[in-house]
């Protein structure tokens, strides 16, 4: 066996990576020398091999057979020295596997071919495929040439894909998505080219494609995600679409309309295809500028930020607590501004500012009342900054707080993904002296393994199940009496929060509910409009 095939060097060159595979060829004797790896995953006949040339032909995808053909050609023919060259090879799977071929030819002495020998790098180890879905990656999406592609570009995504994970774990959350891309393939039409983008994202480029076919696709996918949920998780995606040349002829522009349109469906037009529009541009400019201005105003110690306090009353209409709320420049949509502060990380500081402004109000009303309690809310993505309950222990001491006259609440819609460590801080917290509630309880997916892994005091039901309550709601009543069943055995507090009239507040003295907060009672007012009504008796 000649010795240049059978050298430590090749050894050890062909044992570094399992994605790379290396070969020598001598070229007079057409003997080659194969890395162990190669002759694994490809299923060669052994090592060291004749004719090696046609035996890895076959092994590659017909369609790229003649690109292959040619560069090695010009190889061995003299024209270059250098091999270089990406196609499809068939594993021993019997799944085609994209390639990165790089090869050099060496001469001998008298100017003639003596040895060719290279290297192959699968490309799913280069980021160009994704491993788990075997499509193109977002890299190779970027690459494309948009000034020249007429059509339609697509992005979707699976709305709510955080469920599916707490429910299956990242294991079956890749299988889903697996799963979803052979759908993919199978229901585009064989022009589209397909990718994986990051996350529970994929993009379709559809080469001349139309608005209504895109829509026709759009829904033939839908449909497919459908049948891949169960009883535990409904699957719905949500798409952005652009045009192009017409929205765009560069990768960021693409890319950045493609990702207003997907953000504008998910925030507005759950498991539809949103096109690119001025609509969709001005919302974008919208979010963007009220974005800016809430960062400029927490880099201004919170300037523009309030916070307005709610009262609850027990089962005698006595005020004995409040909820502290957050306002920012009497802009009625809350909720929007809460979203913007958790997607840009803002709501850490914002949480920090709040807790300073409760406690100190809470200092003054427990000289004259110690027996009020003062709630506010807070993110689980606070409790994921590394030491924010020390944090509340110590601004606690500073500000010289009772902590068994303070509630914090968790509020359930946050997606809890480490209940141990939220228990760990939770209790810590609890044997400080807070009292812990769990807010917004029962319209989200973590309910039961909220209440079985934190050490919550008092559970609040959500408002959704409160505020139509009527006697012919049963689904509701049948919910709040579940509830109520609940925390009774487990000792825990109930909160009814939505009580807007005395209709509703009427069924649910039905049950025992420790306080109630709604706008029968009182709306949420500034701190010195509240001060005079601790303790006494709401109509």
């Amino acid at each position: 066996m000649p010795t240049i095939l059978d050298n430590a060097l090749f050894t050890a060159f062909s044992e570094a990576s399992e994605q790379v595979y290396i070969y020598v060829c001598d070229v007079k004797q057409d003997l080659s020398h194969w890395s162990k790896n190669a002759v694994t995953f490809f299923g060669l006949p052994g090592e060291y091999m004749e004719n090696a040339a046609e035996l890895w032909m076959a092994k590659i995808h017909p369609d790229d057979r003649g690109r292959y053909l040619k560069d090695i050609q010009d190889v061995f023919t003299g024209v270059k020295t250098h091999h270089s060259c990406e196609y499809r090879a068939r594993s021993q799977a019997g799944d085609y596997v994209w390639l990165e071929c790089r090869g050099t030819m060496m001469k001998n002495e008298q100017g003639e071919p003596w040895l060719f020998a290279g290297m192959m790098t699968r490309l799913d180890a280069r980021n160009k495929i994704d491993p788990l879905t075997g499509l193109p990656t977002m890299r190779e999406f970027a690459a494309l040439d948009f000034a020249c592609a007429h059509g339609v570009v697509m992005v979707v995504g699976f709305d709510n894909f955080r469920e599916v994970i707490n429910n299956y774990g990242y294991h079956g959350g890749d299988e889903i998505l697996a799963d979803f891309a052979v759908q993919l393939r199978r229901i585009c039409p064989q022009t589209a080219a397909l990718y994986r983008f990051e996350g529970d994202e994929f993009a379709i480029f559809i080469p001349g494609g139309t608005c209504r076919q895109a829509q026709q696709l759009f829904q033939s996918l839908a449909q497919a995600a459908r049948a891949l949920g169960s009883r535990q998780v409904s699957l719905e995606i949500t798409g952005g679409a652009v045009c192009t040349p017409q929205d765009g002829t560069t990768q960021e522009a693409v890319i950045s309309k493609l990702e207003h349109s997907l953000a504008h469906g998910k925030a507005h037009r759950r498991s539809q295809l949103v096109f690119f529009s001025l609509e969709v541009s001005w919302e974008y400019r919208r979010l963007s500028g009220l974005k800016q201005t809430l960062v400029r105003s927490v880099s201004h110690d919170c300037e523009g930020f309030s916070l307005v306090y709610q009262p609850l009353v027990d089962h005698d209409y006595r005020v004995v607590c409040c909820e502290a709320l957050l306002r920012w420049k009497a802009d009625p949509d809350v909720g929007e501004m809460i979203r913007l502060l958790e997607n840009t990380g803002e709501i850490l500081p914002v949480g920090r500012w709040i807790v300073r402004e409760v406690f100190a109000q809470a200092h003054s009303w427990q000289q004259k009342s110690p027996d009020f309690i003062t709630g506010f809310n807070v993110s689980y993505l606070q409790f994921k900054d590394p030491g924010f309950s020390d944090f509340l222990i110590a601004e606690a001491k500073r500000l010289k707080v009772n902590p068994r006259q303070i509630a914090i609440e968790l509020t359930e819609s946050c997606q809890v993904e480490d209940f141990e460590g939220l228990a760990r801080e939770f209790a810590r917290l609890r044997a400080f002296g807070f009292n812990l509630s769990l807010d917004d309880f029962g319209i989200a997916y973590s309910t039961l393994l909220l209440i079985r892994n934190l050490p919550a005091d008092s559970v609040k039901i959500d408002q959704s199940f409160i505020r139509d309550l009527s006697e012919q709601n049963q689904v509701d009543l049948a919910i709040i009496e579940s509830v109520v069943s609940l925390c009774r055995k487990l000792n825990i507090r109930l909160v009814a929060e939505g009580v807007e009239n005395a209709r509703i507040l009427k069924l649910l003295e039905a049950y025992p509910i420790t306080l109630y907060q709604g706008f029968h009672f009182a709306k949420p007012m500034p701190a010195r409009q509240l001060e005079p009504l601790i303790g006494s008796i709401l109509p």
